[in-house]
């Protein structure tokens, strides 16, 4: 045995380093190209191998980490879990990476249930991370003990490390990524893929800032310099508004904090800070949180400013708080400080790769199959002599060999025909061998094309892109305040049961919302959203919380929201229909940001169906379920206050109940709509003006049919509708087209027309 002497500091230093890199590379820091830290890769990869797909049964957590830690992580149950819980909290992944079923901790701090009790499957985003894995895409290590083989890198095409960030501490060594929205970062690639020249201040463009799951308000403008360098920080704070009360005081709701913020412990804090005689302004503290969202209520004295104390409240808690950014990830095994462009160009380079080794694969496939396919074909050109010389040989290898020499094939081309089954021998298998030669040939072409052609690569990666951003794209919850502006418009849609989130128009097919949608709105961020139950109360939501979406927390078990409006962009006046045919005229300056729910009707045995905004010069329309209509002048209602009955509008049979109401202000036709799909043109000039205790006209002729509402139009207008029906599915119509699919002139006696060929009945028509 040589014994080599070696000077301590030497031996101390080098190992130290080893020791340093091996928790570097093997623990704490990202890889850039999958965002992933070995634990979390290892989790996602057993998970993958368990089948734990998001359209299969969940499984222990237990299984999960014993697997895990059996054949790819030897470093204790316990990291593995917890690695496991924070894949799944949407409080700290920006797109949680796995579904759990059970308790998976809280915001509060509230540790999760022990493995055993809990359960977890993969997020349907997370397969976009595993795609394409057994495709030869990325290169496999052996396991720690050598038994198994794992992926070194995930295929990811789903940008992970900027989309859910990143944190950890090594040896010497931080890493501190926040987490970004997804579409602006597939815009950000897509347009680096188009011009990798592109500058960060460019790619700023797109990407504007972090994006936290925990929302909040981003203080001031990101800073150029933190892209660039990969260094800095920025400073987030909660978002919350300041109310009045019914009592005249005010009152601070708290809807959003701080990233990684713990809320049990910013509550105690500001309770400490009351006590304490800093923030004497504040007579009481209620966490009013429930799983639809956050909401701290902090109630002021008599004459304290909401405003003044909210500043103390930035500047003594951690309802602000700064954090710090150090864009540190591995490049192959390196750990590297990366700026934006740098971190959006190895994610690019590295999607290219997956992208030509898939190819590559694919290629390997379709020639091996060919070549089999091209056996085939020549075997059934001369299938009896074929059969005749199987029948003669003496065993399997001689058949094979007499194949090979006498028919010029290869020896997987005969075997192949000594597997080939005697059905394959009819004239449709025939045929079928010969057209997926013709489509082998094609795809070999298209392959080989791919793999020439660089080109053709950034196109599929654009178009992969594309595809995830339509896919998975959210609003941004985190807004900046430098892009707080009152020109910012939200496009918002309200459901039956209060929920308010932004909608796309132009991308309504992917809408996934199962609840009938009530109402699409416009609205500036300065401006305010109010919603009307059956009940007669009156609920709000400001443009600020539309943004990233909003939910209305009714009062009662049955009650339900019926229509909404924004109170700037509204008349002077608001009609109330009951379904008992009475309405009411409130004025507008009636509604005021109140406490949430507050009653803007009595009702007796009836409930508000639908609502409108008039001025003095209105005529309005009184519908019923029967087709009865009823036209009236604004001034047959008397205007009235919230505490004030509705008064008749139209009398009603027996079995028949009113459904909307219109002010007809400067439009000429009405498009009647049925909830069975059937629609009627009418001339808003042939319904005769009656009292408001006339019956009205009948309008409907086909009597088996129930009137769902009715759209005011112009010939010359060119608006869309949003169709949602009984069964879930969203849909949206151009006004003109509609129109058009009606056989029959308007009239008041015309039938009716099947215009909507849908699955179930309609549920509520709304205008966009």
């Amino acid at each position: 045995m040589e014994i080599i002497n070696i000077p301590i500091e030497e031996e101390a230093k080098q190992s130290y380093l080893d020791y340093a890199m091996s928790v570097i590379v093997g623990r704490a820091i990202p890889d850039v190209k999958d965002g992933l830290k070995p634990v979390q890769r290892r989790i996602l990869y057993a998970m993958y191998e368990m089948d734990l797909f998001p359209d299969k049964p969940f499984k222990k957590c237990a299984r999960i980490v014993g697997d895990t830690m059996g054949r790819y992580h030897p470093h204790g149950d316990q990291a593995i879990y917890d690695a496991l819980v924070r894949m799944a909290q949407d409080f700290n992944l920006r797109y949680p990476l796995v579904i759990g079923q059970g308790n998976f901790g809280s915001i509060d701090g509230d540790p999760p249930a022990a493995m055993r009790y809990t359960e977890a499957k993969l997020a349907k985003i997370t397969t976009t991370l595993l795609e394409d894995i057994e495709n030869d895409t990325v290169d496999f290590i052996p396991n720690f003990d050598e038994s198994s083989s794992e992926p070194q890198v995930l295929p990811a095409k789903i940008p992970n490390l900027l989309c859910n960030g990143g944190t950890g501490i090594a040896v010497g060594l931080a890493t501190s990524i926040p987490p970004h929205n997804l579409k602006e970062v597939c815009d950000a690639l897509i347009a680096l893929a188009n011009n990798q020249d592109i500058t960060i201040e460019e790619l700023m463009k797109y990407i504007k800032g972090p994006d936290f799951p925990t929302g909040g308000i981003i203080v001031g403008e990101v800073s150029k310099e933190i892209y660039e360098t990969g260094r800095g920080q920025v400073t987030i704070q909660a978002k919350a508004r300041v109310e009045k009360t019914s009592s005249g005081r005010e009152q601070i709701i708290i809807t959003e904090i701080p990233y990684m913020v713990n809320k049990a412990e910013l509550i105690k804090r500001v309770a400490e800070l009351a006590r304490g005689g800093k923030l004497k302004e504040i007579s009481d503290l209620r966490d009013e949180s429930d799983k639809e969202g956050i909401r701290i209520v902090i109630e002021l004295k008599k004459d304290a400013k909401g405003e003044a104390v909210l500043k103390k409240l930035y500047k003594n808690t951690s309802l602000r708080k700064n954090f710090p950014i150090n864009m540190v990830a591995l490049v192959g095994l390196e750990p590297k400080l990366l700026n934006l462009k740098e971190i959006l160009m190895e994610f690019f380079k590295h999607r290219l790769n997956v992208i030509h080794r898939r190819t590559e694969f694919f290629l390997r496939k379709a020639q091996d199959r060919l070549h089999i396919v091209e056996g085939l074909l020549i075997c059934i050109k001369d299938i009896d002599n074929i059969i005749n010389t199987i029948r003669a040989s003496e065993d399997t290898a001689d058949a094979k060999q007499k194949l090979i020499t006498g028919w010029g094939l290869t020896e997987k081309q005969a075997q192949a025909i000594l597997d080939l089954r005697l059905q394959r021998l009819t004239s449709l298998e025939t045929t079928k061998l010969q057209k997926e030669y013709e489509e082998l040939i094609e795809n070999i072409k298209y392959y080989n094309y791919v793999l020439e052609n660089k080109s053709e690569r950034i196109k599929i990666f654009i178009d992969e892109t594309t595809a995830l951003s339509d896919k998975f794209k959210d609003p941004r919850r985190t807004l900046i305040e430098g892009m707080i502006s009152e020109d910012i418009i939200v496009e918002v849609y309200i459901t039956k049961n209060g929920l308010v989130r932004p909608i796309d128009l132009d991308n309504i097919d992917s809408l996934e919302e199962r609840y009938p949608i009530i109402h699409v709105a416009r609205l500036k961020y300065t401006e305010g959203l109010f919603v009307i139950s059956n009940k007669g109360r009156a609920y709000w939501t400001a443009g600020s919380q539309a943004l990233s979406g909003s939910t209305i927390h009714v009062k009662d078990v049955d009650e339900y929201i019926v229509d909404a409006f924004v109170r700037e962009q509204y008349s002077t006046r608001v009609l109330l229909l009951t379904n008992k045919g009475h309405l009411k005229k409130l004025p507008l300056v009636e509604f005021e940001y109140k406490t949430q729910g507050f009653q803007i009707i009595k009702l007796h045995d009836e409930e508000i169906v639908s609502i409108d905004g008039s001025d003095a010069e209105n005529e309005i329309l009184i519908l019923t379920q029967k087709g009865y209509i009823n036209k009236i002048l604004t001034q047959d209602i008397g205007a009235s206050t919230n505490s004030s009955k509705a008064q008749q509008c139209i009398k009603l049979n027996e079995e028949d109940i009113a459904i909307s109401v219109k002010a007809i202000k400067d439009k000429a036709f009405g498009l009647l709509i049925t909830k069975e799909g059937y629609a009627k043109k009418l001339r808003l000039s042939d319904l005769p003006q009656k009292s408001k205790s006339s019956q009205g006209v009948n309008i409907l002729r086909l009597k088996s049919l129930n009137v769902l509402d009715m759209i005011l139009y112009n010939e010359e207008d060119e608006f869309d509708i949003l169709v949602s029906t009984e069964a879930g599915t969203h849909i949206k119509y151009d006004i003109k087209n509609l129109i058009q699919k009606i056989k029959t002139p308007a009239g008041l006696n015309v039938p009716e027309d099947k215009i909507f060929s849908l699955e179930s009945d309609i549920s509520k028509v709304v205008l966009l």
